[in-house]
C-alpha cells in the first residue's frame, strides 16, 4: 500500500478540471520494436526503436465550451496539461513492508506536463433530459510528456527541443551539442 493517490487534478491552460474531471488516462509509455535475425543464427530478437506516439484521455462531467474550443486547432497552437497527483506512502523508504508505529505518513507528490492537441472530443448522450454518460477528451499530437516525481524528472519527451531525458540523464544533450554547430 505505498504511494496510495491522495487526491489528483487536471489543468487545462489555465483552467482548473478539480469540479469536472471524471477520470483520467495518463499517456502509455511504449517502444516500436524492430525484428531482428542474424544471419546464419536460428533465433529472433528483437530491438527497441523509438517511443511510440503518446496520446493521454480525460473524462469531464458535461460539455465545457472551454475545453470543446480546443479541438480542431493546428500545430503551434498547442493546449497544455498539468496534471498533479498527491501521494501517501504508509511504509518508509527503509522498511521491510511493516507498518512503523512512530512518525506520520510521508506525503509525496507528482506532476506530469503535456503538451499536445485535443484530436478527438466525444460528447456522451443525453437519454431523457439528462446525460447519460461524461465527455471523452482524447490528446494526441504530444510534443512535450514531462513526468516529474518530488521534482525529480522520470521522463521527459520534448519533440521540439529533442531533449529526452530518462531518469535524469539526459540521453540527447551529446547530440544536440554536435548538430548545434
Amino acid at each position: 500500500m505505498d504511494r496510495i493517490i491522495r487526491g489528483a487534478n487536471w489543468y487545462c491552460q489555465q483552467t482548473n478540471q478539480r469540479q469536472r474531471a471524471d477520470e483520467t488516462t495518463l499517456p502509455a509509455l511504449s517502444r516500436e520494436m524492430i525484428s531482428m535475425v542474424m544471419g546464419g543464427g536460428y533465433f529472433g530478437l528483437e530491438l527497441p526503436a523509438e517511443i511510440q506516439p503518446l496520446t493521454a484521455e480525460l473524462t469531464v462531467n458535461g460539455v465545457h465550451e472551454d475545453l470543446k474550443s480546443r479541438f480542431g486547432r493546428e500545430p503551434g497552437d498547442w493546449t497544455e496539461l498539468r496534471y498533479y497527483e498527491s501521494l501517501l506512502s504508509v511504509f518508509p523508504a527503509s522498511t521491510n513492508g511493516e507498518v512503523a508505529v512512530t512518525g506520520a505518513p510521508k506525503l509525496t507528490g507528482r506532476v506530469v506536463f503535456i503538451k499536445g492537441l485535443l484530436n478527438g472530443f466525444e460528447q456522451g448522450g443525453v437519454k431523457g433530459m439528462k446525460s447519460s454518460g461524461a465527455t471523452r477528451l482524447r490528446f494526441s499530437s504530444i510534443v512535450l510528456y514531462h513526468d516529474l516525481f518530488n521534482g525529480r524528472t522520470v521522463h521527459k519527451f520534448d519533440v521540439q527541443n529533442n531533449e529526452l531525458i530518462i531518469d535524469g540523464v539526459k540521453y540527447t544533450a551529446e547530440h544536440n551539442r554536435i548538430i548545434a554547430a
